[in-house]
């Protein structure tokens, strides 16, 4: 067990010499994936054409995730008529605890907009992996109320999926939003009229 942690520990550490000593632009981050959504409908991500806002966490999260939900939906209504340009997306790295049904509960406390995706471990695992989320569980097998530990990145995903930024923890919501509204009015103002 204490191997294991050591590895994703080691995981998480070269992760972070990877994104702070290489350009995020050569580091292979994302890609498609498939999950399943708080309605329990398949979700895969290269079906929808939308930008999108992608970030990892668990419901049981006493303040990174809250935290991080209540930026988004503050984002979205900010945002106004613009939001509906974006697709906002929370998964879960605690699949075994976070059943479609909760998610779908929990969401809806923050903003109703926002796709909640789960799956099983390995599904989890393989995206998590994608994205370069480090998460560890904490006394699971001892405990029913364990904690995760995990990267809590926002990824901004083009309407081709591909990622467009990375906003770190910590990022100050003005500037997070300044920087999505930028970049939305770009592409809002390269559609075709109609």
């Amino acid at each position: 067990m204490k191997i294991l942690n050591l590895r994703k520990y080691i995981k998480y550490i070269f992760l972070i010499y990877v994104l702070t000593l290489c350009n995020y632009a050569n580091a292979e981050i994302g890609g498609d994936f498939t999950l399943k959504d708080q309605n329990n409908n398949i979700y895969t991500l290269s079906q929808s054409s939308k930008i999108k806002i992608v970030f990892f966490g668990f419901l049981n999260c006493p303040d990174i995730c809250p935290t991080a939900l209540s930026e988004v939906s503050s984002l979205l209504n900010k945002l106004d008529g613009l939001s509906k340009n974006i697709e906002p997306i929370f998964i879960t790295v605690d699949p075994t605890r976070d059943t479609p049904e909760l998610l779908k509960n929990y969401l809806a406390f923050f903003d109703e907009r926002i796709i909640g995706l789960t799956g099983t471990q390995d599904q989890i695992e393989n995206v998590s992996n994608q994205y370069h989320v480090y998460y560890s569980y904490q006394n699971k097998d001892e405990v029913e109320n364990y904690t995760v530990n995990h990267t809590a990145n926002m990824y901004l995903l083009n309407k081709d999926n591909n990622v467009e930024k990375i906003f770190m923890p910590g990022t100050p919501f003005e500037e997070f939003f300044k920087y999505v509204n930028r970049y939305l009015m770009k592409d809002v103002k390269n559609l075709p009229l109609q």
